[in-house]
């Protein structure tokens, strides 16, 4: 898997809708939209969540582009880092919920996949075994993945440098592609069961880390 972990946005001029960790709070935009980033930074992915937009191009002041469908809420990985301090991006999108950028971490996980899909409604069985169906609620996807000593120096960095959004709960932009052949979506967009307490395991003389990842949808 891929996924966000720093997301450098944050340390942007973007409005306050497109940082926030709701996909509900719309920011209502033109094209081309531009954002400066506090300083130039890596940059091989971009995080969308929540729009009405099919299509994404996005032009950095170095010259390079990077251009993509959106297919769902998730992280689109581009081949090369690019270092920039200014995105350009325009796109048929008339709204967008939360936008992220930064360095994507390829994490390679064990062959065990284990997705799950998830209901917070509250049905009822009467005593004739009948059902009423439970109001409100919402319908979530879920899915553990294992990774066994694939965390390195660099990884670490990266959750290191986010952790002050981590730990305040913002879900992650991940991109699944690699793991699409064993699961029925490929883009997500998650929190990570334990992330306000992220623990690790090593077991190698290198420095290498391990660790289960239990994602749960969030909207």
């Amino acid at each position: 898997m891929k996924i966000l972990f720093n997301d450098i946005l944050q340390q942007s001029n973007i409005a306050k809708e497109l940082k926030s960790p709701m996909l509900s709070e719309l920011y209502h935009l033109a094209s081309p939209f531009i954002i400066m980033l506090d300083k130039e930074r890596p940059i091989n992915s971009i995080g969308i969540g929540n729009t009405d937009g099919t299509y994404f191009d996005i032009i950095f002041n170095n010259g390079d582009s990077f251009n993509f469908s959106f297919t769902g809420n998730g992280l689109y990985v581009k081949r090369e880092i690019s270092n920039a301090y200014q995105l350009t991006i325009k796109t048929n999108a008339t709204y967008i919920g939360r936008i992220g950028a930064g360095y994507a971490c390829d994490i390679p996980t064990s062959i065990a996949k284990e997705p799950s899909f998830n209901s917070t409604s509250q049905p009822r069985t009467t005593l004739s075994g009948q059902v009423i169906q439970g109001l409100g609620g919402y319908n979530f996807r879920t899915v553990s993945l294992d990774s066994r000593y694939k965390i390195d120096s660099k990884i670490m960095t990266e959750i290191q440098d986010g952790y002050k959004y981590i730990g305040m709960g913002y879900p992650f932009f991940i991109d699944l592609t690699n793991e699409s052949y064993k699961l029925p979506f490929d883009k997500l967009y998650a929190t990570e069961r334990n992330q306000r307490q992220m623990s690790f395991e090593s077991g190698v003389k290198r420095f290498l880390y391990s660790r289960r990842f239990v994602f749960e949808e969030r909207f």
